[in-house]
């Protein structure tokens, strides 16, 4: 019985030289009859078939000097001309099918090299632009910093009202500035603000801004061991550790912005991430070099730095009676190795004649415990200096 499929031809003899025609496997060969009723046939034992064709599954089937092709693309088309050829064009369909097969894997494999390399290119772009946004902020000149300080200062909630005792803030204020000028960068301002709270807490904002909570000088026996602290964290200020934690908080749109030199973005990610909850939140990285720098810039200015590994010590000590307010300890992790990384860097210090911080610190601790002669400011709103 006689199979009829849609199909077509290629010949000279044609108007155009092709036409579409309808595709019958005959007893002798395949034929194929135009609609203008003109009918080809190209015998069995003389046909080359080859597969291909915009879809790949079109079967070409031409005589020996190639001067005909009959071609069809119906689905069983294959199967039915295997068998109308009594398996005689067997080994030419399997390589068609192979050659098929083979052009499908190359363009599968073709396609997913290409989709590979669009997705490693968008995320090569993405941490290229992260990358290029971190490096760009470090690149700012130190005067972004204090613009990002003052900023983040106007809107933080503190936690408690400023005190307004000049004894108090000019104890402070006089211990950081015999440490500032052994800072590694110039252009900072230090400008220390007290906060009356229990906290036993310090930060340094970018820019030089910092907070001392009272509750941080209750605690410390010396004006060294306040030193101490407040050293670690005008290290986090002049080595920029606020920056860089700005800068890889930067979505990649702020990101783009600031490499193109729009810093307008840079302000508002600062103020979300400099809060008073976050703001010691530093990588183990960061901290350790914090109290390395911190230990360098108390030698230099001839402060004795084996005050901060003894009020390290002595918090770690007290922390298991009252932890809620110890914040310093429960923002600066693994202690016992940080303070014996302290300890050998001291060790390895040149010989430096420390001289004491001239502060009457009973009369600061005094002023703090019994509120003698003290002014609060209860603006949440804190003063400039």
């Amino acid at each position: 019985m006689d199979q009829t499929f849609l199909g077509g031809v290629f010949s000279e003899t044609l108007e155009g030289g092709r036409a579409g025609a309808d595709v019958e496997l005959l007893p002798a060969g395949i034929g194929a009859r135009t609609p203008d009723g003109e009918t080809f046939v190209i015998p069995y034992r003389d046909c080359q078939v080859e597969m291909g064709g915009y879809n790949g599954r079109m079967v070409f089937c031409r005589n020996a000097d190639r001067s005909l092709t009959i071609f069809c693309d119906a689905p069983k088309f294959p199967k039915a001309l295997s068998l109308a050829a009594a398996g005689t064009l067997d080994d030419q369909l399997a390589i068609g099918h192979k050659k098929r097969r083979g052009e499908s894997r190359r363009a599968f494999l073709f396609g997913t090299i290409c989709l590979t390399a669009i997705l490693l290119f968008i995320v090569a772009g993405y941490f290229g632009i992260r990358f290029g946004a971190r490096s760009a902020v470090l690149a700012l000149p130190v005067s972004i910093d204090a613009q990002i300080g003052d900023a983040a200062m106007e809107s933080m909630d503190l936690g408690g009202p400023k005190v307004r005792d000049d004894v108090v803030v000019g104890a402070m204020q006089s211990i950081v500035d015999r440490i500032a000028p052994a800072a590694a960068v110039e252009g900072i301002d230090f400008r220390v603000h007290v906060v009356e709270s229990a906290q036993i807490n310090a930060f340094a904002l970018p820019g030089g801004n910092m907070v001392v909570y009272t509750g941080l000088i209750q605690n410390a026996s010396s004006p060294e061991q306040i030193a101490g602290v407040l050293s670690h964290e005008m290290a986090h200020a002049t080595l920029r550790h606020g920056i860089q934690r700005i800068g890889q908080s930067l979505g990649i749109w702020a990101g783009i912005s600031l490499l193109v030199g729009d810093v307008s973005g840079l302000t508002g990610a600062a103020v979300d991430l400099m809060q008073v909850a976050s703001v010691n939140s530093y990588s183990r990285t960061h901290e350790n070099e914090a109290d390395a720098e911190g230990v360098r810039m108390l030698h230099a200015a001839e402060i004795d730095p084996s005050a901060m590994a003894d009020f390290f010590e002595h918090l770690e000590e007290e922390e298991g009676d009252v932890p809620g307010i110890f914040a310093w300890i429960s923002t600066h992790p693994d202690h016992a190795s940080r303070i014996a990384s302290v300890r050998a860097q001291l060790a390895g210090l040149p010989p430096v004649q420390y001289r004491p911080i001239d502060i009457d610190w009973g009369e600061v601790r005094k002023r703090i415990d019994k509120n003698i002669d003290t002014s609060i400011d209860n603006s949440d709103v804190p003063e400039k200096n």
